[in-house]
């Protein structure tokens, strides 16, 4: 009898076990791959500072760091110039998921009171708390637990047996991304992003000197894409302002990508005794990097919330009531990217903000602020931040010039 089985042992999974188990909690980790080395291809490796907490908690800055991975910043293209991230912004983690993903899943493994199940599928919920898996040779056994964490993905099988109510946001845009060595950068270290609407494009610099280069375009682009991918790719890469130099690049990786990226909000807590994390709860736009930092947030929030229920033996349902509290906090940023998601203009909004962030260090450190989700809707249009974007822009002409890359 296990106090916690978690379903999937990746980011939010392997997480969430090691927080487990070092509150004293004995953990099921069931894994459907054989290999502790398996790893997500489809990510694009930028860890946000909203997650830097989290590893630090773990333990894994360290780790990440002796890997080679790199702290990472944002600049940001704009439509009226650069966005800078000003010195000692807060920095998350680049690093690619060929090392993260079995960094974080050894750490699990290697926690007392987590056992690492790999090589087995989930295939139904237990009535009184439990899951039923399934080997590849076909063998079936029974494993019991009072809570049952589904931290297996967007298509989640844990939420499907829960009955899991979802909605669905349409993408318009797809994505296309790769690894390249010797690629140059006028950011150095820190990610460039360009939003050249309606498309949006990355250049994100990671351990081993690889870069990972990643186009979103709108979907009337995807024949260019399907006829030849690196041309496509590269193609959209090579106008763009203060762009990077591939000339003498090399591509290390495949070309991989997706050309249907839809949200997807579902119940945080779909049915007694089952809860949700990472992208198994909440999967978001690619464009916006943000599933790796949420994946070890809502770990960390369901952990925290649970654990002491779980150690006195009392009800479970007001500690799952505080993690589904706590993830609302995420709602504000996953309805504007769900409206970014449609690729129309910018909105009054975007125009008033981004105007004044390419000229205010101080605009700028709040804007970045939302974009690596260390603060929320609200506090991006407190009044007082809105009073000041609209005083810069209203002054520009006379008292500010455009910041500089």
């Amino acid at each position: 009898m296990y106090d916690v089985i978690v379903v999937g042992a990746s980011i939010a999974g392997s997480t969430a076990a090691t927080l487990l188990g070092r509150a004293g909690l004995r953990v099921a980790l069931v894994e459907r791959h054989h290999s502790i080395d398996t790893f997500k291809v489809l990510c694009t490796h930028h860890v946000m500072s909203c997650a830097t907490p989290t590893i630090r908690r773990l333990g894994l800055d360290q780790r990440i760091e002796a890997a080679g991975g790199i702290r990472n910043g944002l600049d940001c293209y704009t439509p009226w110039g650069w966005m800078v991230s000003p010195p000692g912004s807060p920095h998350g983690y680049s690093i690619r998921r060929a090392k993260l993903d079995p960094m974080v899943r050894e750490l699990a493994a290697g926690t007392s009171g987590v056992d690492l199940m790999l090589g087995q599928k989930a295939i139904a919920l237990l009535d009184g708390g439990g899951v039923r898996l399934r080997g590849d040779d076909g063998t079936e056994r029974s494993v019991r637990g009072r809570l049952v964490v589904g931290a297996d993905g967007v298509n989640s099988v844990v939420a499907q047996l829960a009955g899991a109510v979802q909605r669905v946001a349409p993408n318009e845009r797809f994505i296309y991304f790769a690894e390249f060595t010797d690629v140059r950068l006028t950011s150095g270290w820190k990610t460039q992003i360009w939003l050249h609407e309606p498309g949006i494009a990355y250049a994100m610099p990671n351990e081993d000197g690889i870069t990972v280069l990643a186009s979103m375009p709108v979907k009337e682009d995807l024949p260019s894409y399907r006829a030849n991918r690196q041309s496509a790719l590269l193609g959209s890469l090579r106008s763009l302002p203060d762009g990077p130099v591939f000339d003498d690049a090399n591509r290390v990786s495949q070309i991989v990508g997706a050309t249907d990226c839809p949200l997807i909000t579902r119940d945080a807590v779909p049915r007694h005794g089952v809860a949700l994390i990472g992208d198994a709860a909440l999967t978001s736009d690619p464009s916006q990097g943000v599933g790796c930092g949420w994946a070890f947030q809502t770990a960390e929030w369901l952990a925290d919330a649970v654990t002491p229920a779980l150690l006195d033996g009392s009800r479970l349902e007001p500690a799952l009531r505080q993690y589904v509290r706590r993830r609302r906090m995420l709602n504000g940023h996953q309805s504007t990217i769900e409206d970014q998601a449609k690729a129309g203009p910018p909105t009054p909004v975007d125009r008033l903000m981004l105007g004044a962030a390419v000229r205010d260090p101080r605009t700028a450190a709040h804007m970045l602020a939302f974009v690596n989700r260390t603060i929320g809707l609200r506090q991006l249009l407190a009044p007082s931040a809105i009073a000041r974007a609209a005083w810069i822009n209203f002054h520009r002409t006379h008292t500010l010039a455009p910041t500089a890359h």
